[in-house]
């Protein structure tokens, strides 16, 4: 072919573009593919025309298609997304790469839940339009509850956790496609197209170079890597368990240490481990090599023959392929692992930090004022999640960090829906948020003015559901109006097991009880009251009043006491009643004087006793009716009468005397005098 070719037919090297056939010539290819790495091509391209005012934007985001055709009629195609194309005096320069390139332009904030790494990546692939993959992986995946892409490229965000996963990728090229393949077993490493022996022919002359089947150029390397993988972590639900795992690849080869190793069970970190080990050792025996098979591709296998070490005459896997052609001549040069080696990506791709603290807002369910778990753990809605709902569905349970958590103890305050918080990210990772603190905001003010009450601080609670109410404890520090306030929106209970002490240095305490009863309970012990100097009042504006005292109850007053009744007074006593008085004892009533006795009745008195009656005086018994003494004298200023409804006896042991002043009668139905 000549440099001024107008037509691709029979060409070894020629492009379809969306300009149409033989649009422009395809003058030279170079490039590279990987396992696990973006492919880049770039063509030099021709106008067949000679034109100059090819529109490149029809090239542009548009898949080119590349064929290599060697002598022997056997062909390789190449595929990509033309993500650039410049214009210089004599020809066209595209560069050529696989449509996930493009997913370096796009970086987004997103949050995926209860998905395994590969479901995410299918997502990711999804959101943007793009299907032409194969998932080509065996393993059984761990569900990521929560896994954020945070400010991060899409691209970026995929290859993290491939990488995180140990998945590989490769392309397959077909005419105006190219095919993105997630590996994780060297099942998926198809043979190379064409004969898939491929001999090492230092010097090849006749048929071999015709057939353009072979190695020209190899070279092992050997490589000494980590071979020992540890790594620990740590899970809030069973913080007692040991979760470190130890996987040995080579034993006596340096060590690798991490944490966290991002795992929550010593299942995963085994698992995790023998990828990681995998993952170390994977470059420690490759061939390097170059030679003029078109139908090297990266992510394929070919088995080398006629090599003069032996052990190199075996399959090994092309994990990356530069390619040289023109329409003259092809060469490439490449790197392969052994087939056997089961191929872990590097680690390389960085994972997004959040060094500081964010804010976000407390979300759950609808209808909802509180939303948490048994571990006190709430949900939140950040405010760069464009895809959140602001529902139980905006994130995972989030722990909540107190100023004091002990077993069963410590301080608990849970934030409710709407307010404001503040989060932090273990190790910087999004994945592990944990919230540290709220904060006020314009909707969520502060619960007294400011700065007019800015001496007061205070603990202060809203009644769920309905906000009609709250407790609080409440602190005001204005110099000479210091006070601590407490309010119980419903019931108040205080339990102490020992001792309580309340001292009021000056001043007064005061109880109201403005509705409802009041009781106080001393199951074993003793209620003393003392009242150094004062009085003490009792007043019960309306009602009654009840002691009840099982045992002894005695009163002591050593001043005068005055009881006043204005109803009724009634005292009962079940067994004796004592009333003793040191001095005298007055009884006065404004109508009559009762003293009724059930058996006898006995007024004693240790010198002398009066009865005065400012009317009549009259003692009566239904039986006898004795009234005696040393003498006995009865006395009346006008008249006395003594008289019996049988018998009336009037006896001295000595003698008896009746004497009347003027005239003593003596009267009877029968009178006897002896």
């Amino acid at each position: 072919m000549s440099d001024k070719a107008t037509t691709q037919d029979k060409a070894s090297l020629s492009v379809s573009t969306p300009l149409g056939k033989d649009a422009l010539i395809l003058q030279e290819l170079s490039g590279t593919e990987y396992v696990s790495g973006l492919f880049e091509f770039q063509l030099v391209m021709q106008s067949a025309t000679g034109a100059q005012d090819v529109d490149l934007t029809q090239l542009v985001g548009q898949h080119l298609t590349v064929t290599l055709t060697g002598d022997s009629g056997a062909t390789r195609i190449i595929d990509g997304m033309c993500t650039r194309v410049i214009q210089t005096a004599t020809s066209y320069v595209a560069e050529l790469r696989p449509w996930l390139w493009m997913l370096g332009l796009s970086t987004d904030n997103r949050i995926y839940q209860s998905k395994t790494a590969v479901d995410i990546i299918k997502a990711v692939f999804g959101n943007l339009g793009f299907s032409d993959f194969k998932d080509s992986t065996t393993a059984t995946y761990t569900t990521r509850d929560y896994c954020v892409q945070y400010g991060e490229s899409c691209l970026n965000f995929v290859l993290r956790l491939m990488e995180d996963e140990g998945i590989c990728y490769f392309f397959t090229h077909a005419a105006g496609k190219h095919t993105l393949v997630l590996a994780d077993d060297t099942s998926a490493f198809a043979d190379i197209s064409g004969t898939s022996t491929v001999p090492f022919l230092q010097v090849p002359t006749g048929k071999d170079w015709i057939d353009a089947l072979h190695v020209t150029d190899c070279a092992l390397e050997q490589a000494v890597t980590s071979g020992i993988y540890q790594a620990d972590d740590y899970n809030f639900t069973t913080p007692s368990t040991e979760l470190k795992a130890s996987v040995t690849g080579t034993s006596g080869a340096p060590q690798v240490y991490e944490y966290p190793g991002n795992y929550t069970t010593k299942d995963q970190g085994d698992a995790i481990g023998k990828v990681r080990v995998a993952e170390l050792q994977a470059q420690a025996k490759r061939l390097a090599g170059g030679g003029v098979v078109r139908a090297f591709t990266a992510g394929q296998t070919f088995t080398l023959s006629k090599h003069p070490r032996s052990d190199l005459n075996a399959a090994w896997v092309l994990h990356s392929v530069s390619h040289r052609a023109t329409f003259r001549e092809y060469s490439n040069s490449f790197t392969a692992l052994p087939s056997a080696t089961t191929f872990r990506p590097p680690r390389v791709t960085p994972w997004p930090r959040i060094p500081g603290t964010q804010t976000a807002t407390v979300v759950g369910k609808s209808g909802q004022e509180i939303y948490t778990d048994q571990y006190g753990r709430i949900k939140v809605q950040f405010h760069w999640d464009q895809q959140g709902t602001n529902d139980e569905n905006s994130s995972c349970w989030i722990r909540v960090a107190q100023g004091w958590a002990g077993k069963s103890w410590g301080a608990f305050f849970l934030p409710r829906i709407g307010m404001e918080v503040i989060v932090s990210f273990l190790e910087g990772n999004p994945d592990l948020p944990i919230v540290t603190g709220c904060v006020y905001n314009g909707t969520n003010t502060v619960p007294y003015t400011l700065t007019d009450d800015q001496t007061k601080s205070t603990i202060k609670s809203n009644s769920s559901t309905g906000g009609k109410g709250y407790n609080e404890i409440r602190f005001e520090d204005k110099a000479d109006s210091e006070e601590i306030y407490v309010q119980a929106q419903k019931d108040m209970t205080v339990l102490i097991n020992n001792s309580r002490t309340t001292t009021v240095d000056a001043a007064d305490d005061t109880l109201t009880l403005n509705k409802g009863n009041r009781s106080a309970t001393i199951s074993k012990g003793n209620d003393t009251l003392t009242i150094t100097e004062g009085n003490r009042t009792y007043a019960v504006s309306k009602g009654n009043e009840t002691y009840s005292v099982k045992g002894t109850r005695d009163v002591t007053v050593e001043g005068a006491e005055t009881h006043t009744n204005k109803d009724a007074f009634t005292q009962t006593v079940t067994k004796d009643f004592t009333l003793k008085v040191d001095g005298d004892i007055t009884i006065q009533a404004s109508g009559a004087v009762t003293i009724k006795a059930g058996k006898g009745l006995t007024l004693q008195s240790t010198s002398d006793m009066s009865l005065t009656s400012s009317a009549g005086l009259t003692a009566k018994a239904s039986s006898d009716a004795t009234v005696q003494g040393m003498n006995a004298t009865v006395k009346a200023d006008t008249g006395a009468t003594l008289q019996g409804g049988t018998t009336v006896t009037v006896k001295g042991s000595a003698q008896a005397t009746i004497d009347g002043g003027g005239m003593t009668s003596v009267k009877g139905g029968m009178i006897q005098l002896n």
